[in-house]
């Protein structure tokens, strides 16, 4: 069994949850078209299960899925307790997952409600982030050269802990990314080094890769499992029971 590492929460209300199983190219695609649906599994809000791919350090893209992700919203976390007995939940057994807790969200997508808008402080703990859009198919290609810098400048800062480009074809094409803390995710973001994203946004605006787009940052408060051979969120300290008697 996976140690389960866990920190308490510092909001309330719907969580997030991304789930990783690094399995075979056909086992993936086969995982990714049988997404858990709302109303179909109890406290479900939202989900997509997308391919992953390692970030690129070059131009090339891998063509071979790495694995499949589930990126999800729950009601609390007693609805995700009970879908990890659910079939559905099975292929993500002995992977990498972990809880989230929105807390700064810019841009919208369809039937994922009550994202906060105002920023949460999460101090100096490690976040993700979640990035999702719908591409235009006439400007895929220049899209998928655009974002090549971008993702080569996230693998190589310093603060980056681990990440994945995710895909559900034919248009949805997000990325999945975990950081030391939120300055220095802001300062790969916005800040003049290495700049590649800041180009990526201004090359957006200037030709509207997507039409459709949503940020997630997400603090971390429960994770087990591993992601490439490791828990890349090891720094979350377990929770601690008081054992003191009177």
């Amino acid at each position: 069994m996976p140690e389960i590492l866990e920190q308490p929460r510092i909001t309330s209300g719907m969580i997030m949850s991304v789930h990783i199983a690094e399995v075979g190219g056909r086992k993936a695609i086969s995982a990714m078209r049988a997404a858990p649906k709302p109303g179909e599994i109890s406290g479900l809000k939202w989900a997509e299960t997308f391919t992953m791919s390692p970030l690129r350090t070059g131009m090339m893209m891998e063509l071979i899925p790495s694995g499949v992700c589930l990126i999800a919203a729950w009601e609390d976390d007693s609805a995700l307790d009970r879908f990890l007995s659910h079939p559905l939940a099975k292929v993500y057994e002995g992977g990498w997952r972990a809880r989230f807790e929105p807390v700064r969200a810019v841009g919208a997508w369809p039937g994922l409600p009550d994202l906060p808008r105002r920023e949460v402080p999460t101090d100096d703990q490690p976040v993700g982030v979640f990035t999702l859009a719908r591409v235009r198919l006439n400007r895929a290609g220049a899209f998928v050269a655009a974002a090549a810098p971008v993702e080569r400048d996230a693998v190589y800062h310093p603060a980056y802990l681990e990440g994945t480009s995710l895909m559900h074809p034919p248009t949805k094409v997000a990325t999945f990314t975990l950081w030391q803390n939120a300055k220095e995710m802001r300062q790969f973001t916005v800040g003049s080094y290495p700049g590649g994203h800041v180009r990526a946004m201004k090359q957006q605006e200037e030709h509207e890769f997507h039409h459709e787009t949503l940020f997630v940052r997400l603090r971390p408060y429960a994770v087990d499992g591993q992601w490439n051979g490791r828990n890349p969120l090891d720094m979350i300290k377990p929770l601690t029971t008081d054992l003191t008697t009177d």
